[in-house]
């Protein structure tokens, strides 16, 4: 049970850190188009998912295709932060499973 507990602890820590507020400020200062496009134009249900989407337009290194260098910059910054948010998410997802599979079996 306690790596159970670990594994969601491991998870929440990571979903906590899913925001990126100075790429997001970077888009949108030099870039509104591509902030409206990720972010911008969201109805208020869609907007607790924003971090979600500007997190997967990072992974997804979709920043290297701007003009814009200070928005390379700062999505290569980002990406190394989504990289390692992105692993620690997957540690946890992982612990959750052993924590089920070994509490299922009575270990």
């Amino acid at each position: 049970m306690s790596v159970l507990t670990i594994g969601f602890l491991v998870l929440c820590c990571g979903i906590a850190f899913m925001g990126m507020p100075d790429l997001n400020r970077t888009l949108k200062l030099h870039d509104r188009e591509q902030w409206n496009a990720l972010l911008g134009s969201q109805g208020s249900f869609m907007a607790s998912f924003d971090r979600l989407t500007l997190f997967s337009w990072t992974l997804s290194r979709r920043f290297e295709i701007s003009d814009n260098i200070d928005i390379q910059y700062a999505g290569h910054q980002a990406f190394k932060r989504a990289t390692r948010v992105k692993y620690t998410m997957l540690l946890g997802m992982s612990l959750i499973i052993i924590g089920f599979i070994s509490s299922f079996f009575g270990y």
